[in-house]
This record gives structure tokens, C-alpha cells and sequence, in this order.
């Protein structure tokens, strides 16, 4: 099977196939693109929630990778890094070549930190692609729509690209339209006059006709890598230009910036840094070693998660990330999904995921059958939720299996 049927089977949220619709078939198509430079779960929410003793074997979705690399703080055994989106497991890769072909910090600092330096071209043309797998090599050759190589990305602001990075780039835009400092936003203090200014320009650019009517475009959705199925979720009761509203108040209003690298990303589509400061646990400096040494435990694999599982000896896995894939799926597929989790998961086996609502799947009436074999852990999900400093999400859960429910 193909990687665009791959991705059109995992996007379908309809009874059979004759069901879905033509934006689950465009969304299909736009999500084989770069969506993601970062990933926005938080992998310290992740860990903190998962609390893996030492030389756990944790299966997740890759997404950027950013999350599978930072796993390497709990001192795994094995991260398997499984996503569908190849260009997103060639950024993966290319992290992974850049933790074994580059000499120092320094180096992997300005191509995957800054991303904005001319000379990342020799980088990766000399110390990257050697290490590529022809997948990955094949990827960041390619030319773009404008006949750049993909691999000079990283010489004039890597996280100004791909879907999510350019649709922030839109929001940029509009904010300046409608005069909001977004610098304020990012470095005022708390309580000034400036900031609580801005977020005024906020909430009326949020409740502008405009933005309900823009926010009332499936396309345009894509960009934040939402199909059409989460895009209800999302939105639930409320109207979907409130609840973004909502979603991006928790990401620049509550945790502090100064600790918060996904509000820089959000406000500036940067890092600060180097050093350890607000940076992901894969990019912070006194980190670099134990992802150079662990780099080798992360395995990339490019297929659909369930038939990964399913593929796998019985009782090998401490840990599942499934991010927030099941938003996307039909509950035949999340039942298929949760059955191949039971086989593959030790008896203590965790299982964390986001939703866009608030509920967990697992807790509507089709899939309630599957609460004879997990529970939610609600102590640990709401240590997530409270750390996840993304706040894009509506729900952060953890499942255990149930006592003596193991098959």
C-alpha cells in the first residue's frame, strides 16, 4: 500500500470508505507534505505523565521527532519512532545523522536551533547526507515549487517552513494588519500596560467577522495539520474561532515565555538560546552528550501504527504515544489500534494521548467495551494536561491496563 492510501485510511472518520468525504481526500494529500519542524505535544508533559522506570521500550508517533529524541532523558532502552508521513521521518533522520556526523554543539545548535545560517548548506552537503538513508537523502535533495532544494530550508529559518510553520507566518501577518505587537506579547512583563494592550487586539481580531469566517474554511485548517474530522471535535458547542481563541491564551498567557519555547515558536517561529534555557531536551546543551550517545535507540519506521504493533513480539512495550492520532480515526480502527496495544504491552504498559475536546475516545458509547481492559489514570492525566505548555489541546490521558486484565 502507498503512502497517500496509507494517509487516507488513518484520516477517515467515516463508517466505510464510500463515506468519506472529498476534504478527508484532499486533507489525505496536503498531510503528506512537511507539516511540522516541531512537534506540539510536550515531551517533559509526556515523561512526567508516563513516569518510565529506566530502560523502558516506548513505541510513539514521530511527528518532527522532537518528542523521541527528548525521550532519551528517561534513559530508554528503544524509542521506536513510527509515523506515516515520510517527510516528517526525514526529519527525524536528518536530526539523527546531525547527533552522529556533526562535531560539536556549537554545530547542531546553528543548523537545527537557528536554522538560519548560510553555511548549514555545506553542513548538511558534507557532514548530513552521507549519513541519510536514500529516503531521507531523497527528501531534502528534492526541489521545492521554487526550485530550492529542501535542504537549504535551514539556511533562512528552518521553522518558517513547512504547513504549520508558514500558516503561523499568515497569522503574523494578520496580527500586523490589526496592529498587535506580538514582540509585547512574547517578552512584556505580565501585567504592563503594552501586553494587556495586545491581547485586547487579540480578542477583537478573534471576534471579528473575518476571523469567524476564516475559521469556518476546511482548507485553511489543513495548515495546522486539523482534518476535517477534528475540526468538529475541536470546535464542539462553542464556535471554532472561540475555542482557537481560547487554545492560544493558555499558550501565551499562562505558562511564562521566558520557560516556554512553544509560545517563541507561536510569536516568532524561533528558539532562544543555545544553553538550556526554553529549549526542547533534545536542543539543550548540557543534554547534547546523552543524545549523541543515545541517538542509536531511536529507530524510525515508516508505517501505520496498529500494523507496527501487530507486528511485534507480545509483551515488549512499557510505553505508547499515540499523540492525537485517534481524533482522526473511526472507532472500528481505534478498537483494532487498542486490542494491538494489549498484545504488544507489557502488564504495566502506559498509553498517553491528546484529544482536541475534552473527552478521551475511549469514554464515548462505542468504544465503551474498551474499559474492561484500561483505565484512565486521572492523576497522571491531569499531570500532563497542567505541564503541557502547547495548551493547544483540550484533554491529555494516560490508560493503564486494569488489574488482572491482561490477555
Amino acid at each position: 500500500m502507498n503512502t497517500q492510501q496509507l494517509i487516507a485510511d488513518a484520516v477517515r472518520n467515516s463508517k466505510d470508505r464510500s463515506e468519506s468525504t472529498l476534504w478527508d481526500a484532499l486533507f489525505s494529500i496536503w498531510f503528506r507534505r512537511l507539516v511540522y519542524t516541531q512537534i506540539w505535544e510536550d515531551p517533559e508533559a509526556d515523561l512526567a505523565a508516563l513516569q518510565l522506570p529506566i530502560g523502558s521500550t516506548i513505541v510513539t508517533i514521530s511527528s518532527g521527532g522532537c518528542n523521541a529524541l527528548s525521550y532519551l532523558t528517561a534513559k530508554p532502552a528503544q524509542v521506536f519512532a513510527v509515523d506515516l508521513n515520510e517527510a516528517h521521518l526525514a526529519l527525524l533522520k536528518l536530526k539523527l545523522a546531525g547527533l552522529r556526523a556533526l562535531p560539536d554543539y556549537a554545530s547542531f545548535w546553528q543548523f537545527f536551533g537557528e536554522g538560519t545560517a548560510a553555511g548549514n548548506a555545506d553542513l548538511y552537503r558534507r557532514r548530513l547526507r552521507p549519513a541519510l538513508d536514500l529516503d531521507a537523502r531523497g527528501f531534502w535533495d528534492e526541489r521545492d515549487f521554487r526550485g530550492r532544494p529542501r535542504y537549504r530550508y535551514f539556511t533562512d529559518g528552518f521553522y518558517r517552513h513547512g504547513a504549520l510553520g508558514r500558516f503561523i507566518g499568515f497569522a503574523h501577518l494578520l496580527a500586523k494588519v490589526a496592529k498587535i505587537d506580538l514582540n509585547v506579547l512574547l517578552k512584556g512583563a505580565p501585567d504592563s500596560p503594552e501586553r494587556r494592550a495586545a491581547l485586547q487586539r487579540v480578542d477583537r481580531l478573534f471576534h471579528s467577522r473575518f476571523a469567524r469566517m476564516l475559521t469556518r474554511t476546511p482548507a485553511l485548517l489543513f495548515s495546522l495539520g486539523i482534518p476535517p474530522q477534528q475540526r468538529e471535535l475541536l470546535g464542539g458547542d462553542q464556535p471554532l474561532n472561540e475555542v482557537l481563541h481560547q487554545r492560544l491564551l493558555r499558550l501565551i498567557d499562562v505558562y511564562p515565555n521566558e520557560t516556554n519555547y512553544f509560545a517563541w515558536q507561536a510569536l516568532s517561529r524561533s528558539y532562544p538560546g543555545p544553553g538550556d534555557l526554553c529549549l526542547p531536551l533534545y536542543l539543550q546543551e548540557s543534554r547534547y552528550q546523552q543524545m549523541r550517545a543515545g541517538a542509536g535507540l531511536v529507530i524510525p519506521v515508516h508505517e501505520n501504527l496498529r500494523v507496527f504493533l501487530e507486528s511485534l513480539p507480545a509483551r515488549q512495550i512499557d510505553a505508547v504515544v499515540l499523540l492525537d492520532s485517534q481524533d482522526w480515526m473511526a472507532p472500528d480502527e481505534i478498537r483494532a489500534l487498542w486490542d494491538a496495544i494489549d498484545r504488544a504491552g507489557k502488564e504495566q504498559v502506559r498509553v498517553i494521548f491528546r484529544t482536541a475536546g475534552a473527552e478521551s475516545p475511549l469514554e464515548t458509547e462505542p468504544l465503551a467495551p474498551l474499559q474492561q481492559t484500561w483505565q484512565r489514570d486521572a492523576e497522571r492525566s491531569a499531570i500532563g494536561f497542567d505541564r503541557d505548555r502547547s495548551g493547544i489541546y483540550g484533554g491529555f490521558h494516560c490508560y493503564m491496563r486494569r488489574s488482572g486484565a491482561g490477555s
